[in-house]
């Protein structure tokens, strides 16, 4: 069982306690480096359907990571895999499909090439833009979906920061703290923040069921009960996170370096579904380590008035163990097995003014991506094997050119792909049969109207290559795959209007031709007749479409209201498909914030209601949510300008239904906290 600590986060500025605090100013402490589209060079963001959730709306909702802030975004929908991860879907697309960046560097591990957004905390961000459909070709591969960019706080001029601390039911505790430097040029920003629980609360409409036990090694039912309810099993978690920024820039230059540590260990909730037990893997299992360190360099130099110049770097590291055992009361440790992987590449940049009415950008992305494997068996030894190494790489070279003609926006951008097979669990790659490569168009067209808003509309190609996973069947064999196509069609309108029950509304349809798509398949082990093997192949076809609509309406001086609308039609058109649905994937979404602020009180709060249809939970027992309801709500006192105390109630309703398959959400939780700024 894991031990929540109740880690002190203390930061003391004796020279603050006798002056006035000055609370940092948000606008501002935002990394414009991790910005790979830079919205003065070019006008991409007006021809594709994009949100941006700014530091202040994430700490509205209560949010203490990045895939809590993601849940509340338009055609975004947050999920829970089998490994206790939290994951998206964008209009259709899996996040291994969506590309992921952190201040500009892909998030993601390079076996399933998906990384768990639980790990990265509120309190570091200051912004995320997510952008659908034909995103800019600057972003490079690997963004079939979209890309979601989570960029960062810097450092601001003097000396502001916070602390905040809040507990909550079953040993739930959260700690942070932050601070903010600057003069004469210089910055830093470093920032400390600590979750833990003992458990997780069940809702109490929650109703057992029985697992499926593929049981290969022990004595286990092969039908057994493995969640009762209440206290969830094997939910402990902590995670511990440390961020820290610093950098100079002046009118021509910038440069940054950032070091950061998100490092949790936590049980896995099991599966209430389907579990199954070998001699060397269970999937009753917890945790121990899973980590992600890494190093980012930054830098830009205004060359002249219509050449500037932007460069990054990174090194970025990935460690994961997964211990194993026998049965849902870990008598006996199995295996464990573990992952260690990194992603080491750059970027440059090239924005040109070339004129008043056209500017370029180029870019060429290089990384090269190493993932290492290891088990460790304590029963079967002979399942044991050391450190199998593979690796490729990938480059990336785009052009991107934005025309302006008066009230005319049109964007051309092409790029070219090539991911390079190096190594496959420590063999050289076969000469021939190493690689691929592709080539991505995009063009696109907005217009802007007297008094009728923005119209927009594009079309572009998009790549996504194999991950590891993919690459490699059960026994260690690689099959060489193609890359997955994606032809995404965007068409919207977005105006602003001055009545306040509608201030403002955007309306995008979005159309995905997904071809060549890489689909999990089974197919007889020729060593074991009772057996199949999973393999990867390039036999899938999809088709994703549907409208999101977005308005804002200020209904009176104090109530705010922002309201979302969501429909997804998403179609498997695989031949030997074992559904015509995709998991996880809401047919319709409703999101609601009302935001009500008391002057004479000073007091702050929202309720916040999300309403999902027709989810499909699992494709092989066509296991259905026919609809989910969660309401929330938070409040927000300031007691001084510097103080303030806050409530969350979560899932007000103690609504029970499954965020993935065999996944039970979890039930009505509160949280209550303090939060100091200086």
């Amino acid at each position: 069982m894991i031990k929540t600590r109740n880690t002190k986060i203390a930061i003391i500025i004796s020279s603050l306690l006798s002056s006035q605090a000055v609370l940092a100013n948000e606008a501002n402490d935002v990394f414009s480096l991790g910005e790979i589209v830079v919205s003065e060079q070019t006008g991409v963001k007006d021809i594709a359907i994009n949100n941006t959730m700014t530091a202040e709306q994430i700490e509205l909702i209560g949010a203490k990571t990045a895939a809590d802030a993601l849940d509340y975004v338009p055609g975004v929908h947050v999920a829970q895999s089998s490994k206790g991860e939290k994951f998206l879907t964008i209009q259709g697309f899996e996040q291994d499909k969506v590309l992921i960046l952190l201040d500009g560097v892909p998030y993601y591990e390079t076996n399933y090439g998906q990384l768990d957004l639980n790990q990265i905390p509120a309190n570091i961000i200051a912004k995320i833009d997510v952008v659908k459909g034909a995103s800019s070709v600057l972003y490079g591969p690997n963004g079939m979906g979209g890309v979601v960019n989570i960029i960062t706080k810097k450092g601001q001029e003097g000396i502001s920061g916070d602390l905040n601390a809040s507990f909550g039911q079953m040993g739930q505790n959260h700690q942070a703290g932050s601070i903010s430097l600057g003069k004469d040029g210089f910055s830093l920003f470093a920032s400390v923040d600590h979750r833990g629980r003992d458990a997780m609360r069940m809702s109490n409409d929650f109703e057992p069921v029985l697992s499926d036990i593929k049981n290969k090694f022990g004595d286990l039912p092969k039908r057994m009960v493995v969640e009762d309810g209440g206290k969830r099993e094997n939910s402990a978690y902590e995670s511990t996170n440390i961020w820290v920024r610093g950098g100079y820039a002046n009118e021509s230059t910038e440069l940054f370096a950032s070091v950061f540590s998100l490092d949790s260990d936590r049980e896995l909730p099991y599966n209430t579904r389907y579990n199954k037990v070998f001699s060397d893997f269970s999937s009753f299992a917890d945790i121990s380590e899973y980590k992600d360190t890494g190093m980012d360099l930054s830098g830009l130099h205004r060359v002249n008035d219509w050449l500037t110049v932007r460069a990054l770097g990174y090194y970025h590291m990935h460690n994961d163990s997964y211990d194993s055992y026998d049965n849902p009361d870990k008598d006996l440790k199995l295996a464990t097995s573990s992952y260690s992987d990194y992603t080491a590449g750059g970027a440059l940049f090239t924005d040109m003014a070339l004129a008043d009415w056209n500017s370029l950008s180029l870019s060429v992305n290089y990384k090269n991506d190493v993932h290492k494997k290891k088990n460790v068996a304590y029963v079967d030894v002979g399942r044991s094997h050391g450190y199998e190494r593979s690796q490729l790489d990938t480059i990336s070279v785009a052009a991107e050119d934005t025309m302006t003609f008066g009230a005319l926006n049109v964007v051309a951008g092409i790029a070219w792909h090539k991911q390079t097979i190096v190594e496959d669990r420590g063999n050289d790659a076969t000469p021939g049969e190493d690689g691929s490569d592709t080539l991505d168009p995009m063009l696109g067209m907005s217009y802007t109207f007297d008094n009728a808003g923005l119209v927009y509309g594009s079309i572009a190609q998009k790549t996504r290559f194999a991950t590891f996973t993919e690459m490699f069947d059960d026994t260690g064999a690689r099959h060489d795959l193609k890359p997955e196509r994606n032809t995404s069609y965007t068409l919207g309108w977005k105006n602003d209007f001055s009545h306040q029950l509608l201030n403002s509304i955007d309306v995008g349809l979005f159309y995905h031709d997904i071809t060549d798509k890489i689909v999990e398949t089974y197919l007889p082990d020729p060593n074991d007749p009772n057996w199949d093997l999973e393999v990867y192949q390039n036999i899938g076809k999809s088709e994703f479409y549907g409208i999101e609509i977005t308005t804002l309406s200020q209904l009176t001086e104090n109530i705010s209201l922002s309201l979302d609308y969501t429909y997804t039609h998403a179609r498997n058109k695989s031949e030997n498909r074992d559904s015509d649905y995709f998991r996880d994937i809401p047919k319709d979404s409703v999101t609601a914030i009302v935001n009500w602020y008391q002057p004479r009180l000073d007091i702050d709060s929202n309720l916040r209601v999300r309403y999902r249809t027709d989810i499909l939970i699992d494709e092989r027992s066509q296991e259905w949510e026919s609809d989910t309801l969660t309401i929330d709500m938070g409040i927000k006192k300031a007691i001084t300008p510097q103080f303030s105390a806050y409530m969350n109630l979560n899932n007000l309703l103690d609504e029970s239904h499954y965020e993935g398959y065999g996944q039970p959400n979890e039930g009505r939780s509160y949280e209550v906290g303090v939060k100091y700024r200086f």
